[in-house]
């Protein structure tokens, strides 16, 4: 009687099941990790690799896949001010992460951080104008004194980089 379990995944219940079933679902790839099991005397579901008859069936697990990469939404920026008559600020990026500067304020970068010259800000609104949509934006920002480019600096790297202006 202790040999008959139940099995739970993606919120379907399943079961009765002798051990050799479940190990078999496992092998099939019907069952995973996140796999939870039950069976009389136990007081609730336990994940499926609690149960050391079951974590054998999943065999020798390589290194898990890196996360996922970030979105080009950029989070919180972390940065710091340095100095005090001479002040710059030293910005640090997560991976795939950017900032935009104006031409002309760049100090220095790690190595990880890639350069790369745009015409305008760079926003979407002003990719959809087209164009005549970034002659405008070129436009406005000559008249307010400000640079015709900009430039991007975005961590290409694994690790946080920094980047100083």
């Amino acid at each position: 009687m202790s040999d008959i379990w139940y099995v739970a995944h993606d919120g379907q219940q399943e079961g009765p099941m002798s051990a050799s079933e479940v190990v078999s679902r496992i092998e099939s790839g019907v069952l995973d990790e996140r796999s939870h099991v039950f069976r009389q005397g136990m007081d609730e579901w336990v994940p499926i690799t609690s149960q050391g008859e079951f974590v054998s069936a999943f065999g020798e697990r390589s290194a898990p896949p890196p996360p996922p990469r970030r979105s080009a939404a950029a989070d919180e920026i972390d940065y710091e001010i340095l100095g005090h008559e001479m002040q710059l600020v030293e910005i640090t990026l997560d991976p795939d992460e950017a900032c935009i500067a104006e031409a002309g304020a760049f100090l220095y970068m790690d190595p990880g951080i890639e350069m790369q010259t745009i015409f305008g800000d760079g926003s979407a609104k002003e990719a959809d104008g087209g164009l005549v949509g970034k002659l405008l934006t070129a436009g406005k920002r000559v008249l307010t004194g400000e640079s015709l480019f900009l430039t991007v600096f975005g961590n290409t790297a694994t690790e946080r980089q920094k980047v100083a202006f």
